[in-house]
């Protein structure tokens, strides 16, 4: 469940004041205490300053932290163990696909290579693997996929495959049309078609889960293929970007949808970002994803694996 976070070095005297049992003298000795050690080295500094019971009330609402300002103002840190409660996972899969994983809810981002999810921590949690998960098969149990996201050509038999294989709630596409068309042959698209399970993109259209959690979609300007998605949670967001153009990344900077575009990180496929789209973005962390498997997070910072 995510916590909003305290950064230790960041958090001003007046905002201290406002925590649970802290009032005016103990947010300036806290701040003196920061000051002459130039910063807090571990939160344990401030546990054994504050009363127990101000400490006790203020974990139950918040997560605290002692990182520098500046992995505080990108959001993203090389070491793992900053993450208090890494609820938000984001697995880079073949033929860029993209798992998400949040509080057991499930959603993929394109068709991975032969309509199967393939890596061992998204099958971890989808409980595909072992004796257990073949019988429950047999029986005829499904693993579940909250949503399926497709930002390109569809290959309608792979997509039929992952219909087959996966109970899968919502079915998202750039162009109904094509599904509609072609892909109504084939038994689990009808059935997704005649269940009104499948939706197109909308600009500014998000799917959501629960208040901290929701992914954005920024659809093909005009004839293009690109799009974009962009994940947030809690404090932290990751923009996706699929075959985005020159021209795209610049009509989206100029579209009312990209006001107030400013991910923590980006993760490219098929096109690089322009210099100055990510300058418009505040200059956000690139990830390569041929070099990173996942990425954790427990809503107030990123770790890349």
């Amino acid at each position: 469940m995510y916590k909003k976070g305290i950064n230790l070095n960041t958090i001003t005297v007046e905002t201290l004041k406002t925590l649970p049992g802290i009032g005016d003298n103990l947010a300036r000795s806290l701040a003196l205490h920061r000051e002459l050690k130039s910063e807090f080295v571990n939160p344990s500094e401030f546990s054994a300053i504050v009363p127990e019971h101000a400490y006790s009330e203020i974990v139950k609402d918040y997560n605290i932290y002692a990182v520098s300002p500046h992995v505080w103002k990108s959001r993203i840190t090389n070491e793992i163990n900053k993450l208090l409660n890494p609820d938000l996972t984001i697995f880079f899969l073949e033929n860029s696909s993209v798992a998400v994983s949040i509080e057991k809810n499930i959603y993929i981002i394109n068709l991975p290579h032969g309509g199967k999810v393939r890596y061992s921590g998204i099958e971890n949690i989808l409980r595909e693997n072992g004796a257990i998960a073949g019988f429950k098969r047999l029986m005829g149990w499904h693993p579940e996929i909250k949503a399926l996201l497709l930002t390109g050509l569809i290959d309608m038999e792979a997509l039929n495959r992952f219909l087959a294989r996966y109970n899968t709630s919502s079915l998202f596409c750039v162009h109904e049309d094509e599904i509609l068309n072609t892909g109504s042959k084939q038994k689990f698209i009808a059935e997704m078609i005649m269940s009104k399970k499948i939706k197109t993109f909308a600009s500014g259209g998000t799917i959501k889960n629960g208040d901290f959690f929701e992914i954005k979609m920024f659809p093909p300007s005009g004839e293009s293929s690109g799009c974009a998605l962009m994940i947030s949670f809690g404090s932290v967001s990751v923009l996706l970007m699929f075959n985005m153009t020159e021209s795209d990344q610049r009509d989206l900077i100029h579209a009312p949808a990209g006001a107030g575009l400013r991910p923590n990180a980006v993760c490219s496929w098929g096109t690089s970002p322009l210099p100055i789209f990510m300058q418009f973005c505040s200059s956000p962390e690139l990830i390569d994803t041929r070099k990173k498997k996942k990425l954790i997070s427990d809503g107030n910072l990123i770790y890349a694996d």
